[in-house]
Parts: C-alpha cells; sequence; structure tokens
C-alpha cells in the first residue's frame, strides 16, 4: 500500500510537470544547436563580436532559429557565443515555461 502511495504522488508529479528551460553549453563556438533529448526550442543568447584580426568589438544577441541559436551574421560577422544559449520546450500551457514567457520569470538572465 505504501508503494502504491508513492507511486501515485510521483507520477502525479510527473504529470504536472509542463516545460522546462536548460543551457546548451556552446560558450567560444560559432553556433550551437539545443539538445535532441526533448523538443527544444532555442530562445536567446549573447554573442561577443571580434573584428578580423580577431580582436573583441562589441556584443550582440544571437540569432536564434528553431533550435540553433548563431553568432555569425551581419551585425557580427565574426562572432562567437559569449553566454550558453537558453533551450526551452515547446510545451504551452498551464505555468510552462517557454521562450515567450523566460524573461518573466527570470528576469535576472535576461
Amino acid at each position: 500500500m505504501r508503494y502504491l502511495i508513492a507511486l501515485t504522488l510521483a507520477l502525479t508529479q510527473v504529470y504536472l510537470i509542463h516545460g522546462w528551460c536548460t543551457t546548451a553549453g556552446g560558450i567560444g563556438e560559432y553556433s550551437k544547436k539545443c539538445p535532441t533529448s526533448v523538443d527544444f526550442e532555442a530562445c536567446f543568447a549573447r554573442c561577443q563580436c571580434y573584428d578580423a584580426n580577431d580582436n573583441p568589438t562589441h556584443e550582440r544577441d544571437a540569432l536564434c532559429l528553431m533550435d540553433t541559436c548563431y553568432c555569425v551574421f551581419d551585425a557580427c560577422p565574426y562572432g562567437r557565443l559569449k553566454t550558453s544559449p537558453i533551450c526551452c520546450t515547446k510545451i504551452t500551457g498551464g505555468a510552462s515555461i517557454t521562450c515567450d514567457n523566460y524573461c518573466d520569470n527570470y528576469p535576472e538572465e535576461c
């Protein structure tokens, strides 16, 4: 009976999980794809831009499309990730944390 109660409580907790976010790693790389273990969406990251001689020039927000954040684009032709991309599940509803509301829940990281 004890085990049945414990199992029921554990399954209830798993059912209540709607969505979550994680980091993808990749600091210093030109781009980084979110983990493929779950259907993640790349939310945001920060890039350090460099000139042709590898001198830091400025910072920009990464270009995050679908499940990858990129640091090489027109405004930052020699960019590398300064922060690890934040990747969130695409699940919506309830109290889910997604790319759309991540900064509402964690403003200190945005």
